[in-house]
């Protein structure tokens, strides 16, 4: 018997997003928050040890658990490098990176007007639609008016 999967796939971006591509995948706060949480202070004298804790061992370091001193600190980041590296390759990727801003604000301020418009017919439609609302109230007021008399 197999037990349902806890993690699904988010659905497909109809963007057109690359691979991979997420919130989560760009998200480097975590692991440099645990980087940091790992770094020990320097002792202030080189021969007070007695109340530090022992230096990481590499397979520490490789795991992502154990103290880390300044010297650690370009093998643990390794993993903050190739998300980094990782994530600037898939935002190159996201479509009309290579537009400029002035592209970007014509396209928003053509979307605006296209907005405004779409909101004007809105109007013009209720109004419409209201207007012929109060006619055939009158015409059935007026036509049981007229069955009465």
């Amino acid at each position: 018997m197999t037990t349902p999967s806890h993690h699904t796939q988010p659905p497909p971006s109809s963007l057109g997003l690359p691979e991979g591509l997420s919130a989560d995948s760009i998200d480097t706060l975590p692991v440099l928050s645990a980087l940091l949480s790992r770094l020990q202070n320097p002792s202030t004298t080189s021969t007070s040890t007695a109340g530090s804790p022992p230096a990481a061992s590499p397979s520490q370091i490789a795991s992502g658990n154990g103290p880390l001193t300044i010297k650690d600190i370009p093998a643990a980041t390794d993993e903050l490098k190739h998300k980094v590296q990782k994530a600037r390759a898939q935002v190159k990727e996201l479509p009309d990176m290579d537009r400029t801003i002035t592209e970007q604000e014509d396209e928003i301020r053509e979307l605006e007007e296209k907005i405004a418009r779409q909101r004007e017919v809105l109007v013009s439609l209720r109004d419409v639609g209201a207007a012929t609302k109060r006619d055939r109230e009158k015409r059935e007021r007026d036509g049981d008016i007229n069955m009465e008399g």
